[in-house]
């Protein structure tokens, strides 16, 4: 049985911990392509390790990872929005 402290030292996987900052080292798919269909798709959204994260294709069809983004409720995915807050961050 684990001791209380090793057992948060494993567990937690948030941004800045210990186990959060090994697993980020290494490559952690969340989503298969073929899920992103085609440019302007709609986003994958997932939370992983602890952090919001999106996916979607662009207009050229490139599939783009990104931090998750708050879009103001009149800007649709679809007219490339996404790409333009983007370009700006």
């Amino acid at each position: 049985m684990l001791a209380r402290a090793d057992n948060e030292l494993l567990t937690r996987v948030g941004p800045g911990t210990p186990m959060g900052n090994l697993l980020r080292r290494f490559w952690q798919p969340f989503a298969l392509a073929w899920e992103l269909p085609g440019a302007n798709c709609d986003p994958i959204r997932v939370r992983l390790l602890g952090e919001d994260l999106v996916a979607f294709r662009d207009s050229h069809g490139s599939i783009v990872r990104a931090a998750a983004l708050v879009l103001p409720r009149d800007i649709p995915w679809n007219e490339g929005a996404a790409e333009a807050l983007l370009a700006r961050v």
